[in-house]
């Protein structure tokens, strides 16, 4: 069974900035809400959505310019990408969520910084010229997930984050780490996108993943993509069960939401419709649903959309 605690201005959470408190300077991060979770994998294949972030290592507010944001007191080059240097792939290392407006829980990759600004990817032309507030986390990343319950050797992680492709693949290691598809590179560096799901596939005995982190205030828009096979996504919500009751915003034209169950089989629990500019929850006989239950940190998986678009939650503190 899945469980949580929750911990307020604890040592955990002085633990949990210790390693990035180099980065911050002349700003202040206020003590966030932390906990654990535990959850469950059986044998087979069970869809999950990590359900909580890492401690903001910078909170301010800045003009946008084009895709440079107005920072100060940041140690220049501070949030500069990964640089393996072995011919594995490099990732960013941090990530811009804005925390309020129109693009609440939208987030950008870090791509580098100066003393004055940080510069990301993907930021919407709209906002050119206006200031935001937001915060910069550390990444997630698949080497976060803790290895110490993992059977060696036994287990399979694909990860949804590929807009043109179906996922991608990373193997366990007896060693402790994770590797590429073909067991080549080394990447545990490799990031996992906040409300992305990973797909567990235990080939072992049942075994529990512990999940230890922020718990998120703000909602969080994550990507959905039309041409990738399925999209797996879910609420930060680390309880052991929550209730959906609405979509945040509408959807993409025509998407169909599967819930996943949690069982290990991968099977369809329950089929959910959207309909045109609507945020309210239908079956799959297109009947409104006042509320749909979700077991804790459980996937959906997300496909037939008309375009790419967001699926957008709300924070677990206020659903």
């Amino acid at each position: 069974m899945e469980t949580k605690i929750f911990i307020q201005r604890s040592l955990l959470c002085l633990l949990l900035v210790l390693g990035t408190s180099a980065i911050l300077s002349a700003q202040t991060v206020s003590t966030p809400i932390v906990g654990f979770s535990k959850v469950n994998v059986p044998m087979g294949t069970r869809a999950v959505v990590p359900g909580f972030v890492k401690s903001a290592v910078y909170s301010g507010s800045g003009l946008v310019t084009g895709q440079a944001v107005a920072s100060s007191g940041l140690s220049p080059n501070a949030l500069k990408p990964t640089q393996v240097g072995t011919g594995a792939p490099d990732y960013p290392t941090h990530y811009l969520e804005i925390t309020s407006g129109g693009y609440e829980g939208y987030s950008f990759d870090v791509s580098g910084n100066t003393a004055s600004s940080v510069s990301v990817s993907g930021l919407p032309s709209a906002l050119n010229g206006a200031t935001i507030s937001y915060v910069i986390r550390p990444h997630l990343r698949i080497g976060d997930i803790d290895p110490a319950n993992l059977p060696d050797g036994q287990v399979v992680l694909n990860v949804y984050n590929n807009p043109n492709s179906a996922a991608t693949t990373y193997l366990y290691d007896a060693g402790g780490n994770w590797y590429d598809g073909s067991g080549t590179y080394l990447m545990n560096h490799a990031v996992i996108y906040p409300g992305t799901g990973i797909s567990v596939n235990n080939s072992a005995s049942a075994f529990q993943i512990n999940f230890t982190g922020v718990v998120k205030t703000t909602k969080t828009a994550v990507p959905v993509y039309s041409q990738a096979s399925v999209n797996l996504v879910g609420p930060m919500n680390p309880s052991t069960s929550s209730n959906l009751t609405q979509w945040a915003s509408p959807l993409p034209d025509q998407t169909v939401a599967n819930v996943l169950s949690a069982s290990g089989d991968n099977n369809v629990s329950l089929t959910l419709l959207t309909d045109t500019g609507s945020t309210t929850l239908y079956d799959g006989g297109g009947n409104p649903l006042s509320s749909v239950a979700i077991e804790g940190q459980n996937a959906f998986g997300m496909s037939a959309m008309t375009s790419d678009g967001y699926v957008i939650f709300n924070s677990p503190l206020n659903p």
